[in-house]
């Protein structure tokens, strides 16, 4: 989408944008990422970068670099939208890792369950039930239901004892994934749209921020 959208100039800051991107997937797949660090870090490369483009005339050394970075919050390039951004992206985040979290528990559980041995009056009862009318030459005959329900009740009444607490889970996860998906794509329009306003704030950068921090290199020299 960016590609497309800004072309040669995202293509050739990506690097910014896909490292944000990975720490992001560290994240939801249980990282240890502070989401807050990672973020401001991407606004302060970003601003960096876009501080060279904007002012190409000029060389700016590592330092003074940093030092742009340092006055990110006072001198706000970006207005508001970091600020916004970051409350967004730990909402939608925090629910798609423990979508992914809950995932992973209920996969352990139903791998648990499944390999539960079947005690063998169980399995004599089940042998009886499904295949007794082929012997008989009955294949089509299936059994009655309350000898049915008898079989199961007493076979899986373990499992049975689960089933509250599984719908329950069921249920927590289909609302956290509902979350998660429109929280996605709040997200998802907000960065488009906070990616086309900080790059239209071109004009300003290269003039009144570039004024203010010769400013403030003057005043703190």
């Amino acid at each position: 989408m960016f590609t497309r959208t800004y072309g040669k100039l995202y293509m050739q800051n990506s690097e910014l944008f896909q490292d944000l991107f990975t720490e992001l997937k560290r994240y939801y797949t249980g990282g240890n990422v502070n989401l807050e660090e990672t973020l401001n870090d991407f606004w302060s490369r970003l601003l960096e970068r876009m501080f060279q483009l904007l002012n190409s005339q000029y060389h700016f050394t590592d330092d003074y670099l940093e030092c742009v970075s340092k006055y990110t919050d006072q001198l706000k390039p970006f207005g508001d939208v970091p600020r916004k951004l970051k409350a967004q992206v730990t909402r939608a985040f925090i629910a798609a890792r423990t979508f992914v979290q809950g995932l992973m528990v209920g996969r352990e559980v139903a791998n648990r369950v499944a390999k539960v041995n079947v005690a063998p009056v169980c399995i004599r009862a089940l042998t009886k039930m499904l295949y007794c009318p082929y012997c008989r030459g009955l294949a089509g005959l299936k059994p009655c239901q309350n000898y049915c329900h008898n079989v199961m009740r007493g076979c899986l009444a373990n499992q049975a004892d689960l089933d509250p607490e599984w719908n329950l889970f069921i249920g927590e996860e289909t609302h956290c994934l509902s979350l998660s998906l429109s929280l996605s794509l709040s997200l998802s329009l907000s960065l488009s749209l906070s990616l086309s306003l900080s790059l239209s704030l071109s004009l300003s950068l290269s003039l009144s921020l570039l004024s203010r921090l010769l400013s403030l290199s003057l005043s703190l020299s």
